[in-house]
């Protein structure tokens, strides 16, 4: 005697049962969900700090002379050097100035606008914004974005 062969359909006439999608829930999904975000944020970093590899500015500011015109206007110089190994600029270098006795009396920046080479300096005029005669100040630059 022969056995029948086993129905291809459930006797109810529906579809067969379908297998159940696996899902990750409870701590195991939150475990792998903050290790995606910390590879995330390697990975930005990794290509920000390529991006930026070779690109180093430094600054000094000289202060010229009181605008005539208007008493807490002041002339400065900028002078930004490329002490990098690739040609490029930053975007905003911004000074502190300072009085005779190290207190910060104004501000001054400057938006820099042609590439400077490795190893060249760059002078830029500006105008300073001060409460008191400076004599000197501190220069920072930064890039606001990537090249």
């Amino acid at each position: 005697m022969s056995t029948p062969a086993p129905p291809t359909q459930p006797p109810d006439g529906g579809a067969p049962p379908q297998r159940r999608k696996r899902e990750i829930l409870g701590p195991t999904g939150l475990v792998v969900m903050v290790a995606v975000i910390l590879v995330f944020t390697a990975v930005s970093i990794v290509i920000e700090l390529v991006s930026n590899h070779g690109k180093s500015y430094t600054g000094s500011v000289d202060v010229l002379e009181q605008i005539p015109a208007d008493p807490n206007e002041y002339q400065v110089v900028f002078h930004i050097a490329n002490r990098g190994t690739k040609p490029g600029r930053p975007d905003v270098c911004e000074a502190t100035l300072n009085d005779l006795r190290g207190e910060r009396v104004g501000t001054a920046s400057v938006r820099l606008r042609q590439d400077i080479q490795p190893g060249q300096t760059l002078d830029e005029l500006a105008v300073a914004t001060a409460a008191a005669r400076p004599i000197n100040g501190q220069v920072t630059c930064r890039s606001l974005e990537p090249d």
